[in-house]
């Protein structure tokens, strides 16, 4: 009898024994404060040492940080953004009344072309919004450019992207801010929670006093905030996954090679997602695009793979512009050729930092056996 293989999760958190955390839980519980505390102050300080950055301001959710930077930066009007990105970058441009204005996307890299946003600057335009893909950061200099160019505002959703960097420089320092997600799945994990990157003072003053209600600290409402808070207990597990970020990304990094190389052995023809000369990835997301010339298709991999006890991703698909909330916004077909064309052929595949190397060879293993099957098939 064949013993039913363990199942490859697309992906994983990568935590520490309950131990490295129960110090840190226990003064909490002990201390009785649970929210914005001294793990929330100490995790925003190390944070902004890390990035290198004026301030980090800890929210409840990258989604409520952004909210909280678009109302903040005063935006209004329409706003310039890719539609191959998730829904929780689109949401905050609803939230705050503001109308999306969808870019094409660089057919490498995945990134907020800027030839297409230049393309749809108006004089409505208030902001444009990149988001740094699967950890691959946007081309800030030349979206910077645009901004300075055209009096706009400029912001990233970094959720992929805490460890990424454009020249040595770490993302956290573009544009007016970045937004950062430490959902259990990122590189660096809160189990939940974001971080606001920026060195606007009157911005971060502005998150924090948002994050909690807009209380200036005497219970006087400044403005209509959000309870978008960090617990201490989140603040925790971040502390303990900052502290072995390096190892983890260099870990990602090294296994999101090994499984390139051994993917393109068996299939040349594979297309992965471009790193710029200058930049580093934290490979938060590792995908494969299958032009279906290669006699199969990113639905046909993706069941196959489901059935051998694989999971893996169609991310982003649907893009942001076909979905409901969106479809008003969405420009005519053809519009965004690329977006089309890559929404309909990426696929990611299972990566976390601690993914074995016999979990990977057994997915190369079925992806040759996968292509068997076409063969006998054509």
């Amino acid at each position: 009898m064949n013993k039913k293989k363990i199942p490859i999760r697309v992906t994983r958190p990568t935590l520490e024994p309950l131990v490295a955390y129960a110090p840190l839980f226990r003064e909490s519980i002990t201390s009785g404060v649970l929210t914005l505390g001294p793990h929330v102050r100490e995790f925003e300080k190390r944070a902004a040492r890390y990035l290198g950055i004026k301030h980090c301001v800890a929210v409840s959710s990258c989604t409520s940080g952004l909210m909280l930077v678009m109302k903040g930066l005063g935006l209004t009007g329409e706003v310039i953004l890719p539609s191959f990105t998730f829904a929780a970058s689109g949401h905050p441009l609803l939230w705050n009344n503001l109308t999306p204005v969808f870019a094409d996307i660089d057919p490498r890299t995945y990134t907020l072309d800027p030839e297409s946003v230049e393309k749809r600057i108006t004089r409505k335009t208030s902001a444009i919004y990149g988001t740094h893909v699967y950890g691959v950061p946007c081309d800030v200099k030349k979206l910077q450019a645009l901004a300075r160019a055209h009096k706009l505002k400029l912001i990233y959703d970094a959720a992929h992207a805490f460890g990424s960097s454009v020249g040595g420089i770490r993302v956290g320092n573009f544009g007016d801010a970045e937004v950062f997600s430490f959902t259990p799945i990122k590189p660096l994990t809160a189990a939940e929670g974001g971080l606001v990157a920026t060195n606007n003072d009157a911005l971060a003053h502005f998150v924090r006093l948002g994050r909690n209600y807009g209380d200036n600290g005497t219970n006087t409402m400044l403005f209509a905030g959000l309870s978008a808070r960090m617990s201490e207990f989140h603040a925790a597990i971040g502390l303990r996954s900052l502290a072995k970020l390096k190892v983890n990304l260099k870990n990602r990094r090294a296994k999101a090679k090994y499984f390139m190389s051994k993917l393109k052995k068996i299939e040349p023809g594979l297309q992965f997602q471009s790193v710029p000369t200058g930049f580093a990835s934290t490979y938060y997301i590792l995908t494969i695009c299958i032009d279906p010339a290669l006699g199969y298709t990113r639905d046909q991999l993706h069941d196959y793979l489901l059935k051998a006890d694989i999971q893996t991703r169609k991310y982003f698909y649907p893009p942001l512009h076909v979905q409901p909330p969106y479809k008003k916004f969405a420009p005519k077909k053809g519009v965004l050729p690329v977006t089309e064309l890559v929404t309909n052929r990426v696929l990611a595949l299972p990566m976390y930092s601690h993914i074995s190397k016999a979990d990977m060879d057994r997915i190369v293993a079925e992806f040759v056996a996968f292509k068997s099957t076409i063969k006998d098939n054509a």
